[in-house]
């Protein structure tokens, strides 16, 4: 993910992906080009550029001659099975590559990990949920994870529909400081710990 969106395509993407995560759009309602484009002052292309890259992530549903649906949460018997197989990729993928992450990807990860601890220090619910999947994203980077991003993207937009995890910021980043730590030493064991301990 890059730090600052730079065209007008990525702006537009991460503020319609916002208003998902805060509930502003209701799920199962249908999302207008025209009334987005017209929200935002730009033409109709990025917002349709938006609700394809939305779409791939597992927000929006695309429906031919329809338009595009907010999808709806997942019920917690199906929330608790994908919360399962989002554990099962990351820890597959450190236990895999932790021995192989260097200086330049840890890095990244540590970047991310700052960039969530600042989001629980301002307190804004959806950004820490979007710091919270970006920090994942580069240890699974980090560790030679790239084949599974697709999937593991799926899965993660079908639980920050509902995610609920923010009563207690400074424990939010402490779990994820207690993943970072453990990878840094190249102890895949204690950083599969620390993910299990954290995705729930």
């Amino acid at each position: 993910m890059s730090i600052q969106p730079k065209t007008v395509r990525e702006q537009v993407t991460n503020q319609i992906r916002d208003d998902l995560l805060s509930g502003r759009f209701e799920a199962g309602s249908m999302l207008r080009e025209i009334e987005l484009a017209s929200r935002f002052g730009v033409s109709r292309g990025p917002v349709r550029d938006a609700f394809i890259q939305l779409s791939h992530e597992g927000y929006l549903a695309y429906y031919a001659n329809r338009g595009v649906m907010v999808r709806h949460p997942p019920n917690p018997e199906d929330r608790k099975f994908i919360t399962a197989i989002r554990q099962d990729i990351e820890t597959h993928v450190v236990l895999k590559g932790a021995s192989q992450v260097t200086e330049e990807s840890l890095k990244v990860v540590e970047v991310a990990l700052d960039r969530l601890k600042a989001a629980c220090d301002a307190g804004k619910a959806t950004v820490i949920a979007l710091r919270d999947v970006e920090f994942h994203e580069s240890v699974l980077i980090a560790c030679g994870g790239d084949d599974m991003l697709g999937a593991w993207r799926q899965l993660c937009s079908r639980m920050l529909l509902t995610y609920t995890r923010h009563e207690n910021y400074a424990q939010t980043y402490r779990e994820h400081f207690e993943i970072f730590t453990p990878l840094a030493d190249n102890d895949a064991k204690s950083t599969v710990a620390a993910i299990r301990a954290n995705i729930r």
